[in-house]
């Protein structure tokens, strides 16, 4: 009897570790999957910190940021962020619009380490769109909203290097304190 009970139990720690597995794997995938490719390449896949984010302002902009990505072995991350002008809802907008600091709606920043608030280098995009396909409670002072889509944008430096692509999907929740506020 006791060989039958360690069994049952051994079988009911297994089912355990596969429903937490499958639980931790279920919730992994709503976070956001991007790639860069081209001159300088990485993914999602590669995050090394979990500092994605999402703010939305009252003059109708939505502004995203991704986890710094991991570029080859050494410690410098890319960034992909997003500033989405007279924002609407679900719908598509333009990479190339113009975003702050003489700069364009897609962006790819790149520093010497995740820590760092100084970024070594910028791509602006040349080409692509940002497509919203689900927008909720987004502008909502006070309240949580959440973001989600896809992007496509081909991205230059302005030093002339060559271009880069970013391609994938995004989402993410904006916390009540970043939801319509200053």
């Amino acid at each position: 009897m006791t060989g039958r009970l360690s069994r049952d139990a051994g079988t009911a720690a297994l089912l355990l570790l596969a429903a937490l597995l499958v639980a931790g794997l279920a919730g992994a995938a709503g976070s956001s999957r991007l790639a860069i490719t081209g001159s300088i390449r990485t993914s999602s896949a590669r995050a090394v910190a979990h500092e994605e984010a999402c703010a939305s302002r009252p003059n109708h902009v939505v502004i995203y940021a991704s986890d710094p990505m991991r570029l080859g072995k050494g410690p410098s991350v890319a960034r992909v962020s997003f500033y989405i002008r007279r924002f609407r809802g679900r719908g598509r907008y333009p990479a190339t619009t113009p975003g702050p600091h003489r700069r364009t709606a897609v962006l790819v920043s790149t520093a010497r380490n995740a820590a760092t608030g100084a970024a070594t280098g910028f791509y602006v995009a040349r080409s692509g769109t940002i497509t919203v396909s689900q927008a909720h409670a987004v502008g909502r002072a006070g309240h949580s909203g959440s973001v989600s889509g896809v992007v496509h944008a081909l991205l230059q430096r302005s030093t002339g290097a060559k271009p880069i692509r970013v391609d994938g999907t995004w989402r993410c929740r904006i916390d009540p304190s970043s939801n319509g506020g200053r």
